[in-house]
């Protein structure tokens, strides 16, 4: 950090509770925190709880501007879930879209972007909901292939039979999913 004055308001003892308390490494952290000051008004981040618009954060993480869960990954990690997030937000969605994150970790984040009902279940709908946005610029799936492949889904998850999935089943079936954590991931 040395004379730098732009990042007085990151001190030594805020970036080693930060790395200890995420997956980023300090150069990580102070990294993010001077792409992130870019959005600040005037360049420099002064007030680490200043909230910035979603969409101003494409300008950071171009590889979610086209991201079809962009919508549901700025909403699961807005802390007030308003459209907005702050220093400590990025960090959360950095941390968790690490390599160094543990893959269970991953999976529970994954299982809140997934809930689009917000219901604590991933449910029949949810799951139309996440084909129809993986397939979109694919072409058409068919509403019976659509059924079919959500059929399938629930067998292999649903191990209570419930009719829904819950974190902790979300989590197991993610876990036998080797490409999972590669596909769950972004440098930054």
């Amino acid at each position: 950090m040395g004379n730098n004055n732009s990042l007085s308001v990151l001190t030594e003892d805020l970036l080693e509770e930060y790395t200890i308390l995420t997956y980023l490494s300090k150069g990580e952290i102070l990294h993010l925190y001077k792409v992130f000051s870019r959005l600040a008004p005037n360049g420099i981040l002064g007030d680490l709880n200043w909230r910035f618009p979603c969409e101003n954060l494409e300008e950071i993480f171009t590889q979610l501007k086209y991201n079809p869960f962009k919508d549901r990954i700025f909403r699961v990690f807005s802390s007030q879930k308003d459209g907005l997030m702050s220093f400590e937000d990025v960090l959360d969605l950095c941390s968790v879209m690490s390599e160094r994150c543990p893959d269970k970790v991953k999976a529970a984040w994954a299982f809140q972007i997934f809930d689009f009902d917000e219901d604590e279940a991933v449910g029949t709908e949810d799951l139309m909901n996440v084909i129809k946005r993986l397939t979109s610029s694919a072409g058409f799936i068919s509403e019976t292939d659509q059924k079919h492949i959500i059929k399938i889904l629930m067998n292999e998850m649903d191990l209570e039979l419930s009719g829904r999935v819950g974190i902790q089943e979300f989590v197991h079936a993610v876990g036998k999913m080797s490409e999972f954590p590669h596909s769950f991931c972004f440098k930054f």
